[in-house]
């Protein structure tokens, strides 16, 4: 690890619709309001250690189809986060397993394209 750098403090993702996705990932994903600020348009979110900030975008975003994923979720049951995102109606891809990693693709409200993983730790 350098010296320098200890962690990644937060990772951020531009949203349409504040409200909406603020909603979206607390009720679907789970993860609650650390803190908001309305006024200027963050929202982070609790997800262990490295929190999630929602940007309110200052024009539309436009979908993403050919963007990368912006960052994967760790799980440890990766089944039970496919059929958790499914029974929720979230656009998730089939689980794929390279023998070491398991991994599959979804999309958030915004067509922010992110990823679930699993692997021994």
């Amino acid at each position: 690890m350098s010296g320098i750098f200890k962690r990644i403090d937060t990772v951020f993702l531009q949203v349409n619709d504040f409200e909406k996705a603020i909603d979206w990932y607390s009720t679907v994903l789970g993860f609650p309001v650390r803190w908001k600020d309305d006024l200027s348009g963050y929202a982070a979110l609790e997800i262990g250690e490295t929190p999630l900030t929602l940007i309110r975008s200052s024009k539309q975003v436009k979908e993403r189809k050919n963007s990368p994923i912006s960052f994967n979720f760790f799980v440890a049951d990766i089944e039970e986060a496919h059929r958790h995102l499914l029974r929720h109606e979230v656009k998730a891809e089939q689980i794929q397993d390279d023998g070491t990693v398991k991994w599959f693709e979804f999309e958030d409200l915004d067509g922010n394209k992110l990823g679930v993983c699993h692997f021994n730790e």
